[in-house]
Parts: C-alpha cells; structure tokens; sequence
C-alpha cells in the first residue's frame, strides 16, 4: 500500500504504513490511498471519521454505490480506464471522499500516471492560487477527467482509421482481423461505460447544495463537452460495425470464388469421369469395343467433355 500527502504548502509526502499517518491533519490538504486491501477500510473508517460504504460497494450498479452526500462529507466514485502495455484497456474504481477540506482518495493504481504532464500541469495552474477546498478539488478534477475522455476516444478512433487503412490493403482475411475489431469494441465499450459513469455523478453533483455556483456552471459546461465526447464514442461504434461488415463481405466474396472454382473444377471432371465409366464397363455387346478407333474416339470425347465447360464458365464470367 502508498499512501501520499499532499500538504498545505503543495509537498508530497510518501508513507509506508498506516501508522505513520500524522493525528492533526490541520495541514494536510488531500490523503491519497494507492493499491490498499479492503481490511484497511475499516480502520481508515475509524481513524478520519468517514462513511467509506461506497468503497465497499463500488462493483454495484445503483447510484448509491457510487454517490453519497452527507451533511459531514461528499462521496463519489467512477470506472477508470487505461491503456494496458498490451495495447488494452482495462479499468480501475477511483473513489474520492471529501470532508472539511481534506480530500480522501482511494485506488488500486495511481491513475495520475496515466494522464500527461501537460495536461495535470495546466490544470494545476488554475487553482494554484487558490485555497485548497472542495470546490477547488472538483474544479481541477472536472478539467482533467473529461479532456482525459476524449484523449481516450481519440487514440481508439485513430486505431480504427488505421485498421480500416490496412485492411483495404490486404486481400486475404483471417480470424486475426475479427479478433482486432473485437478487442476495439471491448475498449470502446469500457470507455462508454465509464463515460457514462462520470456524467452520472456530474449530474448528482450539479444538485449538490455544497458546490458554489460557479463550480455547477463549470459542470453544465463539461457535460456539454462529454455529450461530444460520447457522440464520437458512439461513431466508433458505428464504424468498428461497418468495419467488420466489410471484413465479413470480402470473407464472403473470397468463399464464393472457391466455391466457383470447386464448381468448374467439379464440372470439368464429373463428364469426362462419365465417359470414362461408360467405356470402362465390360458389356460384351458395346459396338465402340470393334472400333478400330474407338479409343481414340473416346479419348476426343473426354477432351471434348473437359473443354466444352471450361468454355461456358468462360463466357459466363466465374474465369477470370
């Protein structure tokens, strides 16, 4: 387990246990919990004096497993996702529990990590200035998160743009090309999910009687940019669905020409085959059997049987 604070002066300190944890937390502006065990919620619990149910209960699907506002505390969590070092995404609960003005977070990796410098740095810029408080916490956060969506959507929509231009490449398809599509619409989904998630709680937060005004303005406006976001989440949708019907048709195109050249293949053997077995038939009244040239007479009609039908599929286009 790491444990990080963040002090009134803006200093991170790293702990190793829970028992280092300071008693006055007067100069501690947030408390950071990363990869912690559910044994310690418990004692979290009884030592910070908060309501940790939604840590408990963040798998659930109803509101209450993921907001829960009281007179001494606001708490919320959502789905994180992230891109994996196999190039898939996975998500992890990020759970935040405001009280006073301390800010409790809780998660199994620090998803910081996974939101670029620049982007943290510019946000942290807004509120450098400011008094650390609930509404300067959810003013930093509701900047970061949303722009970290719609940096998501948009590596997932490249991934697709250039799915699309390698296929158009390739003239023979293999179960590889659906697996990729698959994995793209697991990430996508988990994305939408998730997206979904957030507006969820910004929603519930924008009823909040303990947001200043200004923040609910800053939430109207972000939701407004996350119903953007959430369109071009649904265009990956519709264009992994068009991308594996035009895998599925050229997969269809391919076993239909197989299946022409098995029926000429089939065609041009079956007559002359025919032939074959009649003259091979030992009947004692066969005129051909005193022919002073019937096998050779026999021999021009398989030629003619094996001929006759490459040049019909010929004129009917299935040789090209």
């Amino acid at each position: 387990m790491i444990i990080e604070l963040l002090d009134k002066d803006k200093n991170i300190i790293q702990l190793k246990s829970i028992d280092e944890i300071p008693e006055d937390l007067s100069n501690i502006n947030s408390l950071q919990i990363i990869n912690y065990k559910k044994s310690d919620i418990a004692t979290f619990e009884k030592l910070f004096t908060i309501d940790t149910t939604i840590l408990s209960n963040s798998d659930d699907i109803e509101i209450s497993s993921h907001y829960l506002e009281k007179e001494s505390q606001l708490a919320f969590n959502f789905s994180f996702p992230y891109f994996t070092a196999h190039n898939k995404i996975e998500e992890v609960i990020v759970s935040f529990i405001l009280k006073e003005e301390i800010m409790f977070s809780f998660m199994d990796i620090n998803f910081e990590q996974f939101i670029p410098e620049n982007k943290r740095q510019e946000h942290f810029d807004k509120i450098k200035n400011l008094p650390f408080t609930i509404n300067t916490f959810l003013l930093m956060m509701i900047g970061i998160v949303p722009d970290y969506f719609a940096d998501l959507t948009e590596i997932i929509s490249k991934n697709i743009k250039t799915m699309y231009s390698s296929l158009q490449k390739e003239n023979d398809f293999s179960e590889y090309g659906l697996n990729e599509i698959t994995a793209l619409k697991f990430n996508n989904l988990l994305v939408k999910e998730s997206l979904n998630e957030f507006r969820r709680i910004l929603h519930l937060l924008r009823k909040s009687t303990k947001l200043s005004p200004e923040i609910k303005e800053t939430i109207l406006l972000e939701l407004s940019d996350l119903t953007v976001i959430n369109e071009y989440v649904q265009n990956n949708f519709e264009r992994l669905d068009d991308l594996k019907d035009y895998i599925a048709t050229k997969i269809d195109l391919e076993q239909n020409r197989i299946f022409k050249t098995l029926t000429i293949i089939t065609m041009c053997i079956s007559l002359p085959m025919l032939v074959a077995g009649i003259y091979g038939m030992n009947f004692k009244n066969m005129p051909e059997l005193e022919w002073e040239y019937g096998y050779f007479y026999a021999i021009a009609l398989i030629l003619i049987c094996f001929i006759v039908p490459l040049i019909w599929f010929k004129r009917k286009k299935w040789l090209q």
